[in-house]
């Protein structure tokens, strides 16, 4: 049976924090989700990308549990994983944010995220923001898609 994850086969995608935040806290109705991407990307099925950003946003809700089991777990996660390759967010990507941010009126972490996306070479981002908006060659592919 194929699935709309197999379109991405061979190709670069990017992950938004929130698809990574459900795959690890479990929210309920997305993470099964989430867990299907993440499992498509370690299946070799297309290349998992984000950003430092991205990371960072995950790691608010295991800093404001106070847990430093969680917060060590999500920590390494980011670091030992083999299937999602983290970026480091250049100048470059940052005046490409501005430039979505100034020309788009996109909310600047949005167009971050876009920007190293396109930068990366990923031509779709994963995300349950419904706010975002495709831009520099970056299809946004709706997570709840996934499933449909």
């Amino acid at each position: 049976m194929t699935t709309r994850l197999d379109e991405f086969r061979g190709r670069r995608v990017y992950l938004d924090a929130n698809v990574l935040i459900y795959f690890l806290d479990g929210t309920p109705k997305r993470a099964l989700e989430a867990a299907a991407v993440l499992q498509a990307a370690a299946d070799g099925v297309f290349g998992a990308v984000t950003g430092n950003a991205a990371v960072a946003e995950v790691m608010v809700g295991p800093y404001r549990s106070g847990d430093p089991l969680v917060i060590r777990a999500v920590r390494e996660f980011f670091r030992q994983s083999r299937l999602l390759e983290v970026l480091s967010h250049s100048s470059a990507m940052f005046d490409d944010a501005a430039m979505l941010r100034a020309t788009q009126e996109m909310p600047f972490i949005d167009a971050l995220h876009i920007a190293t996306a396109a930068s990366a070479g990923c031509d779709a981002i994963i995300t349950n923001d419904k706010r975002m908006r495709p831009a520099l060659g970056v299809e946004v592919v709706p997570l709840r898609s996934i499933s449909a």
